[in-house]
């Protein structure tokens, strides 16, 4: 894989088709830093670059293909770092597998780089989430992602098989979370738990719904028997009233 470093302003990122930011977890403070970018270029290239708020944890040490802050770097595949938390097109059941992803009408080109935004590429032997970028405009936020927490629920599975593709569904805050104060629980409609807002993203949702903005949130799809952590993929729609 050959790839090309850059300064940072030389980066053109214009034609960018897709955006996706890494986060890593300090494992001791718990707390979630966004420290990355990779943009999906034209021609089956990629960029990745650091963010600036990488900095402000002095625990984060930079990835080993990517040991310079201030460089922009552009590879002519998916980076390794990347490549690595995606699926293997040879493991068994890889085609139900996309289709619990609801990607399963994608170009090959795609595929990969929707693999990791919608799973997060999360890896036991490290703390790092791959998550889309949010579109944001002035006072709205979209983002989708898969409910987490489903097999700590008692009676998630019967909720989620009432659940049909684009059920609207409830989020609720949990302030009294000894683990996490900002938790942001997953309902039914009807008002059954059975998940959370993942830990990536709920301080995120938890501040919008504590500064009074409008929340929707769709079951974009339901997977009842798909293993618990890619079951119920949710569209979320904020807006600022």
């Amino acid at each position: 894989m050959a790839t090309q470093a850059l300064d940072r302003d030389q980066l053109d990122l214009t034609a960018s088709r897709k955006t996706l930011i890494l986060v890593w977890q300090n494992p001791v403070s718990r707390l979630f830093v966004k420290v990355g970018q990779l943009d999906a270029l034209p021609a089956g290239r990629f960029a990745f670059q650091y963010l600036p708020g990488a900095w402000d944890d002095p625990a984060f040490v930079p990835l080993l293909e990517y040991p310079d802050r201030d460089t922009g770097y552009v590879s002519d595949e998916i980076p390794a770092f990347f490549a690595n938390r995606i699926l293997s097109v040879d493991r068994p059941h890889y085609d139900r597998y996309l289709s619990w992803l609801g990607i399963e009408n994608l170009s090959s080109d795609d595929v990969p780089f929707e693999v990791l935004a919608r799973t997060g590429g999360g890896r036991a032997t490290d703390t790092f989430h791959v998550v889309e970028l949010p579109l944001t405009k002035a006072g709205q936020l979209t983002s989708r992602f898969f409910v987490s927490g489903v097999r700590h629920f008692f009676g998630s599975d019967a909720a989620i098989a009432t659940l049909q593709n684009g059920a609207t569904l409830r989020l609720e805050l949990e302030e009294g979370n000894e683990v996490n104060p900002k938790a942001v629980l997953v309902n039914t409609l009807e008002g059954q738990k059975f998940g959370y807002v993942p830990d990536w993203l709920c301080a995120d949702v938890h501040a919008r719904i504590k500064d009074g903005w409008s929340i929707t949130a769709i079951a974009e799809r339901v997977n009842p028997d798909a293993p618990a952590h890619v079951r119920v993929l949710c569209r979320l729609d904020a807006f600022r009233d």
